[in-house]
């Protein structure tokens, strides 16, 4: 059995494209997952995979059962335990993340990532970001909210969409899986 993270994209905002936690914990569970945990409100389930389940497949398969749920097409981006791992120890910015970590965002990917070379994130203010196989990490020194380097402008430079979570969800879904071993 092998412990993943599936992060879904773009549900619970603003009120559209709601997706319940107890309905993706039933989704999960209806697949033979074990040891299922949502965390927050913003599509992050933790869960026990077998062993020959491969992260396209797993998200694969969560996305076509929540169609059939929920009647909407939901991305899904799965991480295994080691992935997530590997993502914690890559972060370019730790002294900024240790100061304030919901200024430091991680943006998901399906696929490797080729950004467009001609992004300059520096005509949207102070931020930073650092590509990395299939992860965007950006610092936010103003936050979020001040920003104009938004989700649209990320995914427009990484030639495809993801899903943003802040360093300190990064961290608890890091915990959860720990807590769920290989």
């Amino acid at each position: 059995m092998t412990a993943v993270v599936a992060l879904l994209r773009g549900v619970n905002v603003g009120g559209h494209r709601t997706v319940p936690m107890a309905r993706l914990r039933a989704v999960a569970e209806g697949l033979g997952h074990e040891q299922v945990k949502t965390h927050l409100n913003s599509g992050n389930v933790v869960l026990v995979a077998p062993d020959d389940a491969t992260p396209e497949r797993l998200a694969a398969g969560l996305a076509a059962a929540l169609r059939e749920d929920l009647g909407f097409d939901v991305d899904v981006v799965v991480r295994t335990r080691a992935e997530l791992d590997a993502v914690v120890a890559a972060n370019p910015f730790p002294d900024a993340a240790a100061e304030d970590p919901g200024r430091v965002l991680v943006t998901f990917f399906a696929a490797d990532l080729d950004p467009d070379p001609a992004f300059d994130p520096s005509a949207y203010g102070h931020e930073r970001v650092v590509w990395a196989g299939r992860e965007a990490y950006v610092h936010y020194p103003d936050g979020l909210g001040r920003s104009r380097l938004a989700p649209d402008v990320l995914t427009r430079a990484a030639r495809q969409a993801g899903t943003g979570r802040n360093w300190r969800t990064v961290l608890a879904l890091r915990d959860l899986l720990a807590a769920r071993g290989d």
